[in-house]
This record gives structure tokens, C-alpha cells and sequence, in this order.
């Protein structure tokens, strides 16, 4: 049976004028990149001509504008999950229904899923164009819708955790961004720090890959880099790193959207686990909220 607060949510979300803005918006973001693209290839070369080999820098383009848009939605659409609720006043009809907390949560987060899933669907007659010119399998396509999808999920986790602890949908929304922030730009500091102090461009294979794993840049540089075959951070990674023979270390750096995408799953799992226990009324956080209560009660009669 489907999850009653996704039915929900799914009626709802319907009824509204707002969603369907935003899927407007996506798709013409979309097409407008696409359009600047051809504009760019044909009005400005030499002959007015046009290359059908270049329409793989097309897939690229439309994937980094689509990547761009999830992590930019994803922490609106998702944080006011549950403050939302609590600003409308429901949210404790709901967590005295026959749901568990487990279970309002995964139907928020699915929610939110349904409509990233909506957004990347919408968008599939934009990326048609390159595979009619026959630069890129449909598998191409398929792996980068699930690693968008696995990047919305964890972001989405991330959020519901936020919109359980904090009242304000708006500071929900601005920590993910700065958890978001901390993923791309931080751990790419981290990276740097130690090639800046040493100086000689040689630092720990193993240490850097721990640091790259999280970022979702890297991550989705790793799976283009993987299905066009230029193989520029695998280079990269060879060249600098010093490491032993390790299999599995080599196998990591060729790899590394695939690492990404595991960290991705693991980190929305454990964020949306916190999340229900958060708002579980019988958990150690909902007595300390009865008790508050009930001295609040107690102090104003």
C-alpha cells in the first residue's frame, strides 16, 4: 500500500498552482540552456556549420544545469516537511494517528523524491536532442538520473533532520544550503590545504579520497569524466597521489561516482533514521518536550 502522508502530499501538491511553476521553470531553464548551446555552436563558428560529435558537450551542459537546479530545489522543496507541519498546527495530529514516525518521515521524503523524479521525467524530450544525433547510450542517461536521484535523496535527508529540529522552515533551508556549501566548496579546501603547505604537489592517496567522496561535484565530474572517456580526475588522481599497489585504491579513483553514491544513500538513511526519532513522542526528545509542556502548564495555572 502506498504511504497515507505521500497520498497526501501527492493530492495536495496538485492542487496548487506552485509545483507546476516550478516544473515551468525547470524545463525552460532546460530548453534555454539547450537553446544557448546551439546558438553558441552554430551562429558562432566559422562556416555556420554544425558538428553532431559535439552534441556530448550538449549532454554535459544539460546534466550540470540539471545537478544544479536538485541541489538548488531540493532543500526548498523539502525543508518545511516538518515545520511546515508545525507552523500549520498538524503535526501532532499526525504523530497521534496509527503512522509511526518512521513512517511520516520516509512519506515526506518520498514526497519530495516523487517530485525530483517529476522534474528529472519532464526534462527527458531536452535531453532526446543528444540522442538523436547518437553521441550517448540510454544507459548514459539511466546512471545519471540515479545519481541525481541518490543526491536529492541525501540532500532531502539532510533537510527533514533540519525541519524536525528547527521551527523555521527559513533556517532549515539556509543550514542544508550551508551543509551543501560545507560538501562542495569545504571538503575541495580540504583537499588544497595540504598541497598548498607542502609545496611539492604529493599527498596521501587514501586521505584525499576520503575527503573527495562526499563532494557532490567531484562526484558528479567522476561520472561524466567515466562516460565520455576523458578520464581527466582519474589522471589527476594517478598523478599526485602516492600510494602503494592497491588494487582497490585504483579501482576507487576510476570509480569514484559509484563511492559517492553509496555515501549519498548511507548519509540520507542515517539523517532521515534521526529525523523520525526526533519526532518520536515517545523518544527521549518528545518526553523532554511533554515534560516542557507540562511545566509550562503548570507555571501558568
Amino acid at each position: 500500500m502506498m504511504n497515507p502522508v505521500l497520498r497526501r502530499e501527492a493530492i495536495t501538491s496538485l492542487r496548487g498552482w506552485k509545483n507546476y511553476a516550478v516544473v515551468t521553470f525547470y524545463i525552460l531553464m532546460m530548453a534555454m540552456g539547450a537553446g544557448l548551446f546551439f546558438y553558441g555552436s552554430v551562429f558562432q563558428s566559422y562556416r555556420y556549420s554544425f558538428d553532431p560529435q559535439s552534441m556530448v558537450y550538449l549532454y554535459i551542459t544539460l546534466a550540470a544545469i540539471q545537478m544544479a537546479l536538485i541541489v538548488l530545489s531540493v532543500p526548498a522543496l523539502t525543508a518545511g516537511s516538518i515545520s511546515g507541519e508545525r507552523e500549520r498546527q498538524t503535526l501532532d495530529l499526525l504523530l497521534v494517528t496509527k503512522l509511526s514516525p518512521l513512517s511520516i518521515v520516509v512519506g515526506k521524503l518520498l514526497s519530495s523524491m516523487a517530485f525530483v523524479l517529476l522534474l528529472i521525467v519532464s526534462t527527458l524530450p531536452v535531453f532526446s536532442i543528444v540522442f538523436y544525433f547518437g553521441s550517448l547510450g540510454i544507459d548514459s542517461l539511466l546512471t545519471l538520473i540515479c545519481f541525481t536521484l541518490t543526491t536529492a535523496f541525501m540532500l532531502g535527508g539532510i533537510s527533514v533532520f533540519f525541519s524536525c529540529i528547527y521551527r523555521k522552515t527559513v533556517v532549515s533551508i539556509m543550514l542544508v544550503y550551508i551543509v551543501t556549501g560545507v560538501l562542495c566548496f569545504g571538503t575541495l579546501i580540504l583537499v588544497l590545504m595540504p598541497l598548498m603547505v607542502r609545496g611539492d604537489g604529493q599527498v596521501n592517496a587514501v586521505a584525499t579520497l576520503l575527503k573527495i567522496i562526499p563532494n557532490p561535484g567531484v562526484g558528479f565530474f567522476s561520472l561524466i569524466d567515466n562516460q565520455i572517456g576523458t578520464n581527466i580526475l582519474n589522471r589527476g588522481l594517478y598523478l599526485y597521489a602516492i600510494s602503494s599497489n592497491n588494487s582497490f585504491l585504483y579501482w576507487a579513483v576510476s570509480n569514484l561516482w559509484l563511492l559517492h553514491m553509496a555515501f549519498q544513500l548511507v548519509v540520507g538513511f542515517v539523517f532521515a533514521a534521526l529525523a523520525a526519532a526526533l519526532i518520536n513522542p515517545m523518544g527521549e526528545h518528545g518526553s523532554k518536550q511533554k515534560s516542557a509542556k507540562t511545566k509550562k502548564k503548570k507555571s501558568e495555572a
